[in-house]
């Protein structure tokens, strides 16, 4: 067996899924993949502008892009985490990234 057999052994063994709770690699990661910041739209409630999403500029959705320290601020407010494949396979439906609350993501 030579060392490249190995090597595709071992990273086809690896899990292809990461997660971050740093908001400064979550922008990175999505920024990479094409994504932006947005608001799910009317899902704004008291005090709040709305549900956090990473929107794509290839999908139909109804979102509302903002800023990337509106993103970084919420980010952080609502203790969510970026998880993502290493690999670009779907992690949720049709996508590469997902929004989750740190606490349903496994350390």
């Amino acid at each position: 067996m030579s060392s490249d057999d190995t090597e595709a052994e071992t990273s086809q063994s690896e899990s292809t899924t990461e997660y971050t709770d740093d908001p400064w690699t979550a922008q990175s990661v999505v920024e990479d993949r094409g994504g932006y910041p947005a608001h799910a739209a009317k899902s704004e409630g008291q005090g709040d502008e709305g549900l956090l999403r990473i929107g794509s500029r290839d999908d139909d959705e109804d979102l509302t892009e903002v800023e990337w320290e509106t993103f970084r601020e919420e980010f952080e407010e609502k203790n969510l985490a970026l998880v993502y494949s290493t690999d670009d396979s779907t992690i949720e439906g049709d996508e590469t990234v997902a929004l989750r609350e740190r606490d349903d993501v496994d350390a």
